[in-house]
């Protein structure tokens, strides 16, 4: 009985042997397949993002802002909030992004607080100089092909409406209320910098700190 079950077992292990050198020829034979562990997990891919998408802007016309747009290598959602400190502080590096990149990259401001009234949102938009158009989300179509869940958030897209970046402006603020006396890494201009020279970028993300976008 002993020499038995000793036997199975050898001959188990040499069927896992003969399966894994078949996968092998198999995998050698055919370019780009490859086995795949069952616990290997794959990696989060932003979803594609629909160039139809209208949302109003604050001037009452029906915007879709990820439409194409000759000669444009980049588009930024900057989702924001007029009550959030942390975004209102962000204007003026905003304002030099937009300054630095006007041109090559297009700028929508998103409000995604888009229940409050419209001259009250207009009057945000001028009283922190930003100098580009914005959108109100107002049933957060927005918000929810973005994936944004606080502001500011900068979610940008390059010339072929892919997603390459989802995050933070810069790393200025480690947490809510702690913030550094200067940002180390300055995330958002990097992209659009990489993008603006006509660069190719996969996707990356970093965490944003901010006020938390209500349902998102």
């Amino acid at each position: 009985m002993l020499r038995y079950e000793i036997g199975m077992a050898h001959e188990s292990g040499r069927r896992s042997l003969r399966a894994a050198l078949a996968a092998a020829v198999v995998c050698a034979a055919v370019p780009g397949l490859a086995v795949v562990s069952a616990n290997r997990k794959e990696e989060p891919r932003p979803a594609a993002p629909s160039v139809a998408v209208t949302v109003p802007g604050l001037d009452g016309t029906s915007v879709r802002p990820l439409a194409p747009a000759a000669g444009v290598e980049a588009t930024v959602l900057l989702f924001v909030m007029t009550d959030c400190p942390i975004s209102n502080r962000y204007a003026p590096e905003v304002r030099r992004l937009h300054d630095e990149f006007a041109g090559a990259v297009r700028f929508w401001l998103v409000y995604v607080d888009a229940h409050r009234p419209l001259d009250e949102l207009q009057e945000h938009r001028a009283s922190f100089g930003y100098p580009f158009a914005a959108l109100r989300d107002v049933d957060g179509a927005l918000v929810a092909l973005a994936g944004a869940t606080v502001t500011p958030e900068a979610v940008v897209f390059d010339a072929a409406q892919r997603m390459v970046y989802r995050g933070r402006i810069d790393d200025r603020y480690v947490s809510f209320g702690v913030a550094r006396r200067a940002p180390r890494t300055r995330d958002l201009h990097d992209r659009l910098r990489r993008l603006a020279t006509g660069e190719t970028l996969a996707f990356s993300q970093t965490r944003a700190v901010g006020c938390y976008i209500p349902g998102a």
